[in-house]
């Protein structure tokens, strides 16, 4: 009984080594993904290096390598890891409602939510690395831009129900999509347009696009 008592101890205290050494690699997958993307900001394609990243987080290049193979893994992943943000929140704002129109509202909204909770991930994804966009991780079918799959849901089922003139989804979207694109890049760019001014701005400027789209 004893022995059993004592082996029953032994497994928890192998279980707890285990699950602390998965959260310190899950910590520092997380420090080295946020150094990756700061300075990748501050210094550029060419000037951005692992071992850039090793300094900002104090430990060895040799250990950055343990995660990813070079400077373009760890950049993909960092923009990978923004698109799966990104996605889980168009989808929760799909998921808010049934109406097509305030989907649209609630669609517009969390872009520019995302965008300026997020601005290292955004300029990543949206404004430095677009190339990322087309790229697809191994045994993927989708590539990351497969995240707007949504609002062109959307805006087809906002056509099919009458409440969007007959037109082409994609073209909608794309025109959406600039705007947001537009309203997030105004707030990371130029310091003065603060979350409220540019949340404002963008209610005005969603409510009228999707107006001029509206069937009359």
């Amino acid at each position: 009984m004893k022995k059993s008592t004592e082996k029953t101890q032994a497994e928890r205290l192998r279980q707890a080594i285990r699950h602390r050494q998965d959260q310190e690699k899950q910590e520092l997958r997380h420090a080295i993904l946020t150094a990756a993307g700061e300075l990748f900001l501050e210094h550029g394609y060419e000037r951005f290096s692992l071992r850039k990243v090793a300094e900002r987080i104090g430990y060895s290049p040799t250990t950055i390598y343990l995660y990813f193979r070079d400077k373009d893994d760890l950049l993909f992943t960092v923009v990978d890891e923004g698109f799966g943000r990104f996605g889980q929140q168009l989808e929760a704002a799909a998921a808010s409602t049934q109406d097509p129109w305030e989907r649209l509202i609630a669609l517009g909204r969390a872009y520019v939510a995302f965008g300026l909770q997020n601005p290292v991930y955004y300029q990543l994804m949206f404004m430095q690395r677009t190339d990322f966009l087309t790229r697809r991780q191994a045994g993927e079918s989708q590539p990351r831009i497969a995240s707007f799959r949504v609002l062109q849901q959307t805006v087809q089922q906002a056509i099919d129900a009458g409440i969007l003139r007959p037109g082409d989804a994609e073209s909608y979207s794309d025109v959406l999509w600039a705007l947001v694109h537009g309203m997030v890049s105004l707030a990371i760019s130029m310091p003065m347009f603060d979350a409220s001014r540019i949340q404002r701005t963008m209610e005005t400027a969603w409510q009228m696009e999707c107006k001029g789209l509206c069937r009359q």
